[in-house]
């Protein structure tokens, strides 16, 4: 992997959507049947939750995004100012709706009904690339990939490591332009799921193969993680590799567990910090994440990992 700078701004480029989280559901409702929640909040998702998770962890971050002048990219906007997360790059699209995801969430699992209007799916590029001090720019989800193909090698003549998390989308993850992307990235980041479409594997396949199979179309240098939510993360490097568990918790909505997961692991990875470091810090944050209801809410701040809490 080309060096990572310790300091410096982080960029996190991806669309950010307003999340209606439905909680509390014993199971996801049937075709015909209505089911109750025992809650139910708004709060800023998509690339906002790795963002948030960053700023927390102390990280200088800017959020290249493209809301609408509406409600829900209020909610957006809101969370970001709270969380101190950088808006130069956060555009306003007028007549066109802020990205919108439904989630409904039990214990267990959760699912996602999403309306992303094409025009705010990916953000141009160029002012990215000339933001004075980046020094990483993380690539959250597809559409971005989809609309240029081209980023790491731009990113990188612009001094820039890149990291990327694809998301989930069936014909996406088949997309030529995404799987460009996820073969230059420095660091590739899909779990489990995502990883063995990506790598043409069944939906059954060991994490470990999956990682096998992955690493063997990338850098030799390219860190590669598949993370496989309470089962842990497996990671490749160099030809090394490692694995981190997930620390026990009473987990109660897995929703972007995921994403505050790549927020622990490039923080440490941003500081110098090992694979297996990355890996372990990115666990922790993961499954703290899954401790209360949207995505970034119960993501950590820096003293929560200074203290051991």
């Amino acid at each position: 992997m080309r060096a990572p700078s310790a300091g410096g701004t982080v960029i996190v480029m991806g669309p950010a959507y307003c999340d209606l989280v439905f909680v509390g559901l014993e199971a996801l409702p049937q075709l015909g049947r209505e089911s109750f929640a025992q809650g139910f909040l708004l709060a800023a998702g998509g690339s906002a939750i790795t963002a948030i998770a960053l700023a927390r962890l102390g990280r200088a971050v800017e959020l290249s995004t493209c809301v609408g002048d509406d409600a829900h990219g209020r909610v957006v906007r809101s969370a970001l100012e709270r969380e101190a997360v950088g808006d130069r790059l956060l555009g306003t699209l007028a007549g066109v709706p802020t990205p919108v995801t439904v989630a409904l969430s039990t214990p267990a699992d959760r699912a996602f009904v999403t309306y992303l209007d094409e025009r705010a799916s990916a953000p141009p590029l160029e002012p990215v690339l000339a933001t004075p001090g980046a020094v990483h720019l993380h690539v959250a989800g597809f559409p971005v990939a989809r609309r240029h193909p081209d980023l790491v090698a731009r990113a990188h003549a612009a001094g820039l490591t890149v990291s990327f998390d694809p998301g989930w989308d069936e014909d996406a993850l088949a997309d030529a332009a995404v799987r460009a992307v996820a073969q230059a990235a420095d660091v590739l980041l899909p779990n489990r799921l995502e990883a063995c479409r990506l790598a043409d594997l069944t939906d059954a396949s060991p994490a470990d193969d999956v990682l096998t199979a992955l690493t063997a179309s990338r850098r030799h240098d390219a860190v590669t993680v598949v993370k496989d939510g309470p089962a842990g993360a497996w990671g490749q490097a160099a030809g090394a590799r490692e694995f981190a568990s997930a620390p026990p918790v009473e987990a109660i909505d897995p929703t972007g567990a995921g994403d505050v997961f790549d927020a622990g692991f490039l923080d440490a990875l941003l500081a110098g910090g090992t694979l297996r470091a990355g890996l372990e810090r990115g666990a922790r944050c993961g499954a703290a994440a899954t401790t209360a209801y949207g995505g970034a809410t119960a993501a950590p701040h820096r003293r929560d990992l200074e203290d051991g809490a």
